[in-house]
């Protein structure tokens, strides 16, 4: 018996340690995450859906002088200004993309370079 209450703790132990684990994951689609380091509260979006989701990511990574990603990638999404100085975000997708991944690109659009 005593064998048993053991097993358990170190399950409950377990499930315990990988949700905590889980929940700091900075990507993790059902993560809380505060809006008081918001860079703007208002931001024009482009959504621009491609062919080639990696060759255009890389292609405005360059363009814009940071080098490109280097690794794989979904979505991504950019800053400029418009003739009269406002922040414009472009979202890039597929044209068959997932909440998740629209979502952590507007993320972007407000919050900039969130990730640690």
């Amino acid at each position: 018996m005593k064998i048993v209450h053991i097993l358990i703790s170190l399950l409950f132990c377990f499930s315990f340690s990988s949700e905590i684990a889980f929940a700091k994951n900075e990507d993790d689609p059902e993560a809380s995450f505060s809006t008081d380091h918001n860079y703007t509260k208002e931001v024009i979006i482009k959504w621009i859906s491609v062919k080639n989701i990696q060759k255009t990511c890389e292609q405005e990574s360059r363009k814009r002088n940071f080098g490109g990603f280097g690794y794989k990638v979904e979505a991504c999404s950019f800053w400029d200004r418009n003739k009269e100085g406002k922040a414009i975000c472009s979202i890039f997708t597929m044209s068959k993309t997932t909440m998740h991944a629209i979502g952590h690109e507007m993320r972007h659009c407000f919050q900039g370079e969130w990730h640690k």
